[in-house]
């Protein structure tokens, strides 16, 4: 059977951010739908990986800007000093003491506390008065990276760091088409009715 020789080339912009953001959005959606309807089963396990993506999400967008703007970007740096070269580049001083900036600092801890999940132990030994037949037994098993699995900090950080991407792109001057994923490709018919070796 006789063949065709084929040259293919091809060229591929993969821009990971928006497909870790679009699962964030995802399971953001089921989230809210959740909560709108008053089910509760699983709902802290989806607002946590909700929020582990949201902080993947804009570690991704930080590391996009940073490929477009900064001079010899290297993608491994620590998170701040990447943050500090990508403001710098952008020339922008925003506050962190109020959001939507306030937001990275709370989304990096958490994302931290997970991403490196470490036991603790805390030993509790106190002594305490109870009226008879009233509960004692109120110890909080909860981890403190717990305190932020609620729908609303998941609203808030989703909202921050849409807020900060769009602020981003435009002083960056990248329009959205740019940060999709994109590519071409083509076929260059070299030969044909070769014998196959």
């Amino acid at each position: 059977m006789k063949q065709l020789q084929i040259r293919k080339t091809a060229t591929k912009k993969i821009n990971i951010h928006n497909d870790i953001s679009n699962t964030a959005n995802h399971l953001r959606r089921r989230v809210e739908e959740m909560d709108a309807t008053g089910n509760r089963e699983g709902i802290s396990l989806d607002i946590t990986a909700c929020l582990v993506l949201l902080a993947f999400t804009f570690e991704s967008r930080l590391n996009y800007i940073g490929a477009q703007k900064v001079a010899d970007w290297r993608e491994r740096k620590p998170f701040e000093r990447k943050l500090k070269s990508v403001l710098q580049a952008l020339d922008l001083t925003p506050d962190f003491s109020k959001r939507p900036y306030s937001t990275i600092d709370q989304l990096k801890d958490f994302r931290d506390t997970i991403a490196h999940g470490q036991p603790v132990t805390i030993e509790v030994d106190e002594t305490v008065f109870v009226d008879p037949g009233s509960a004692y037994d109120d110890v909080d098993l909860r981890g403190k990276w717990e305190d932020f699995v609620n729908t609303d900090f998941m609203r808030q950080c989703s909202e921050d760091i849409d807020e900060i991407w769009k602020e981003w792109r435009v002083i960056g001057e990248i329009q959205q088409h740019q940060t999709l994923t994109h590519g071409e490709y083509s076929f260059e018919l070299i030969a044909d009715h070769l014998d196959p070796v």
